[in-house]
């Protein structure tokens, strides 16, 4: 009784002990906002007051905020949510088959297979974004394709060498069981590899979302970097600063869901 009534206790004591560390690094995090935002006002107000592409948080509420809400600015939100999630849906999909695929290759292949998509991954995508407005044409198409193309890189070199790394004893015990090729692929390297898909998403989801917003910025009539132009054409700080902050924030969710799929899905590992 008395070792049962020890594990308990050691049990709740580790409970106990993260949720503290966990209500700390909530209250760190909330101080470094607030400071933040107090910091920015301040700066704001006094040394960069007249800087035409700065505003006070304070201005961003009142008159930021109910332009964001204005029906043009939700049209154009909608309108790059919309070339967001396209894109995110085919990196995530393609990408993650594909780096599964090739991280079983042969381990020659794979090596090659490797420094190929490192390579890419290291080349800067801005220069070629004429060559995709050539190819699919100006307008969601070629933003689409230049976000997939900025998040599908990593995500396929990271779940290939997540894949290439399985314990090859896992795929042995699955070919002697008669599990096929396709399988143990589905039932054994997908389980063991998804916390690191799940964390590749998390990097591909925040590129995908910048090269949609680079493709908007460079050539686009509309969504949010066609808007985000205007503003600063117009020397409008407030909406500038409003329409970039609602993008940040649905950045935000976006990583903090993928962070609570990452951490379901890590459960079972030590």
């Amino acid at each position: 009784m008395s070792a049962t009534t020890e594990r308990v206790t050691a049990a709740r004591s580790g409970r106990n002990t993260r949720k503290t560390l966990a209500r700390q690094a909530i209250a760190l995090r909330s101080a470094t906002i607030a400071a933040a935002v107090v910091a920015w006002e301040l700066v704001a107000r006094g040394p960069m007051r007249h800087n035409d592409f700065l505003a006070a948080p304070s201005k961003v509420v009142t008159d930021g905020l109910s332009f964001v809400l204005q029906p043009d600015t939700l049209l154009a939100l909608w309108q790059t949510t919309f070339r967001f999630l396209i894109a995110f849906l085919i990196v995530a999909v393609a990408g993650s088959a594909l780096g599964l695929v090739m991280g079983r290759l042969h381990r020659h292949i794979f090596l090659g297979a490797r420094d190929v998509v490192t390579v890419l991954y290291a080349l800067p995508m801005v220069p070629f974004y004429p060559l995709f407005v050539l190819w699919a044409g100006l307008g969601t198409r070629s933003e689409i394709a230049f976000g997939v193309i900025h998040g599908m890189i990593p995500v396929i070199l990271m779940t290939m060498s997540a894949s290439a790394q399985v314990e090859p004893n896992l795929i042995s015990s699955g070919e002697t069981m008669g599990a096929s090729r396709f399988q143990r692929l589905l039932f054994i390297i997908v389980p063991s590899v998804l916390p690191d898909i799940v964390s590749a998403l998390k990097i591909g989801a925040a590129l995908t979302l910048l090269g949609v917003l680079l493709a908007e910025l460079m050539i686009s009539i509309n969504g949010v970097g066609s808007f985000i132009t205007n503003q600063i054409t117009n020397h409008q700080a407030a909406w500038l600063n409003a329409i970039v902050l609602v993008v940040c924030l649905g950045a935000v969710v976006i990583n903090t869901g993928l962070g609570w799929i990452e951490r379901r899905a890590s459960r079972w590992r030590t």
